[in-house]
């Protein structure tokens, strides 16, 4: 796989393991991406998940990380001869807008910080790291995992696969095939499941519960709440075409959902959850002659809720992607296709159009132009006497704490409604 085809977080991520060789010697190395711009995001009118009618919005905003995520980060690698290297990775975000640390409850070091032994079979890695279905989707995307990245669009179902606290992974590489194993003991699951993080008014904690992946959600315990495996393969045909796959597991426990709002001790309980399956395929082929980029993929996620409760939700996301360079310039296009197989049966539907103007390998213009309809399907009864649910996996797994809302930088989306973004921005990475 060509490494300028992958995200800059990615390339990081994989760069200790990637670099062989090549190093002779200790070396310390300060990386980042910068990214900011202008946008417009209308909600249209539609309601909340319980139905309730919900007006429609228009804001226009400065916004972080529209096409590709905002980071600072250290990288270091040491050898120490004998085929083996002392490795780490120091990774946080900020935002554009404020200069705040951005994301992940605002960690100093969100985004990664494990350290790690290269050996001649293989290298091990301990610390907060992506997971490992998360480089199937960075790896199956014409674009950078951004705001705007419809075909990360599987990502955003479970926050556990994207990031987890606690993980112990193996990575090898052999021939055209590279492949990781993962676990963690406790990769991010609190006692309850919510939208809050630790920086909304009423505090994500032990005693409110808080988002799936929350700063102190990762505790680890005797219950199994939160155990996560992950597994990653990419194998490189040859240099224009990659097959990958992966798998996630993480078991909620003792866990149960209660949603947003409410979020309080005393909260409705929607679900008593057991655990969460999800697989994905893709692939990237890039065509010689013109370096147009073609790209799919494909994710199965399916909750599972503990006997006696409610079926759990079963979602299906399918996205392709086109990129095409025309000397400095490059236009694109990603679509998405994401439902509930069962549930509500909602679904989203979106188009995503990109333009970039590069001005050099590290910095270039762009805009994003896109829109997601989300369709509400039914409204079904959870656990919850006289609680009932509609629309598609956005706004419910968003309102339901299971996912944060990347897409469209917070914008999310309303029930049975239009969500429209037009963005213009700038990128610089170093």
């Amino acid at each position: 796989m060509k490494k300028n085809v992958l995200t800059k977080a990615v390339a990081v991520a994989l760069a200790t393991f990637s670099a062989g060789a090549a190093f002779a010697q200790s070396s310390l190395t300060l990386y980042g991406n910068i990214d900011g711009a202008l946008d417009n995001v209308h909600k249209g009118h539609g309601s909340d998940i319980r139905g309730n009618v919900v007006s429609g919005t228009t804001v226009t905003r400065v916004s972080p990380s529209i096409s590709s995520q905002n980071a600072l980060g250290l990288k270091g690698t040491e050898d120490i001869g004998g085929g083996y290297k002392g490795i780490f990775i120091l990774e946080g975000q900020f935002n554009t807008d404020t200069g705040a640390q951005g994301g992940q409850d605002s960690r100093m070091w969100g985004r990664q910080a494990f350290v790690g032994l290269t050996t001649p079979v293989g290298e091990v890695r301990i610390g907060r790291q992506y997971a490992p279905i998360f480089y199937a989707f960075a790896t199956s995307s014409v674009e950078s995992i951004g705001a705007a990245d419809l075909m990360a669009s599987g990502l955003v179902v479970n926050n556990l696969q994207v990031r987890q606290d606690n993980q112990i992974s193996y990575w090898l590489k052999t021939g055209g095939l590279t492949g990781a194993l993962s676990y963690s003991p406790n990769a991010g699951v609190s006692n309850k499941v919510n939208g809050l993080r630790s920086t909304t008014a009423l505090q994500g904690s032990a005693t409110n519960g808080q988002i799936i992946g929350g700063i102190s959600a990762g505790d680890e315990n005797n219950t199994g709440r939160g155990r996560s495996y992950g597994l990653y393969l990419n194998y490189a045909v040859d240099s224009d075409l990659s097959l990958m796959g992966a798998y996630h597991y993480n078991k909620f426990g003792d866990a149960v959902l209660v949603g947003t709002p409410p979020a309080t001790s005393n909260a409705t309980v929607l679900a008593s959850l057991d655990k969460y399956i999800g697989y994905t395929l893709g692939g990237k082929y890039t065509l010689p002659s013109t370096g147009t980029v073609l790209a799919a993929n494909f994710l199965q996620g399916n909750f599972t809720n503990d006997a006696g409760s409610m079926t759990g939700p079963k979602v299906q996301v399918f996205s392709v992607g086109f990129k095409h360079p025309i000397d400095q310039f490059a236009v694109g296009v990603e679509g998405v296709y994401s439902r509930f197989t069962n549930f509500t049966k909602g679904k989203d539907r979106g188009v995503m159009f990109a333009g970039d103007y590069n001005f050099s390998k590290r910095t270039r213009v762009y805009t994003r132009i896109g829109t997601v309809k989300d369709t509400g399907g039914s409204s079904v009864a959870t656990d919850g006497v006289g609680v009932n649910v509609i629309g598609g996996p956005l706004p419910v797994l968003t309102t339901f704490g299971s996912t944060e809302t990347p897409f469209f930088a917070g914008g999310s989306a309303n029930v049975n409604a239009w969500t429209t973004v037009v963005s213009v921005g700038i990128r610089h990475q170093f």
